[in-house]
């Protein structure tokens, strides 16, 4: 049985649970989450779960955290190790588990990190997260010994693209990660397609030297 824990309701958000590493996200909230996810997939008659992380400093610490609380659901772990968040969802599908838990903080702060869940095909969002945290304040906890393995989907991820993607020609791009975990990815994926790849900040970097990770500012883009 868990101990009593405070448990931030501001981390549950509309479609991710988010927040600041050590502060308000940490490996026992974490871990308790995992347990409250590995519970709700057994309701729904789901058994394995695959989890991966971005490129942030805190995040091998924290799915470590999320595997240990699922599999104490009694749920088993498929732990994809560092990908990016589409290889997440790929691999939900691509080895039928049908469920999948990306840590990752998206485009926050370095500080931040987060997850993003999807059971039995559903991406969980509003109500659905609420409900996790329910799960753990009520202890509504199903208990027991999950089993965790290894699996790199990368090569699986890529080539699918490949046979799915022909161009007309052959291009030559440039490329700026930002530092982010597509870094790990983004020259073999586009050279695959065709592409010649001039790389810009593509080496993984948690504290982001470079810019910050957020597209959406104008002056983050290169």
């Amino acid at each position: 049985m868990h101990s009593t824990i405070n448990l931030p309701k501001e981390i549950f958000k509309a479609y991710d649970i988010r927040g600041i590493v050590d502060v308000t996200l940490t490996p026992d909230i974490v871990e308790r989450i995992g347990h409250a996810l590995g519970s709700e997939a057994k309701q729904r008659g789901q058994s394995e779960i695959c989890i991966g992380y971005d490129g942030r400093l805190s995040g091998p610490t924290l799915a470590e955290a999320l595997s240990i609380g699922i599999r104490k659901a009694g749920i088993d772990v498929v732990n994809l190790g560092m990908v990016a968040t589409p290889m997440v969802y790929f691999a939900a599908h691509f080895l039928n588990t049908q469920c999948g838990v990306m840590v990752t903080g998206s485009h926050n702060p370095p500080n931040y990190n987060g997850l993003k869940m999807v059971l039995a095909g559903e991406t969980l969002s509003n109500d659905a997260i609420q409900a996790l945290r329910e799960r753990i304040e009520t202890n509504q906890l199903s208990y027991g010994e999950g089993l965790e393995r290894k699996y790199s989907i990368a090569d699986d991820y890529i080539q699918t693209i490949q046979a799915d993607i022909k161009l007309t020609r052959p291009m030559k791009i440039a490329v700026d990660c930002g530092n982010g975990v597509a870094g790990a990815f983004a020259k073999t994926l586009y050279n695959a397609i065709g592409c010649s790849v001039d790389e810009l900040f593509c080496e993984v970097d948690g504290h982001f030297p470079n810019h910050h990770p957020d597209p959406s500012v104008p002056e983050n883009l290169t």
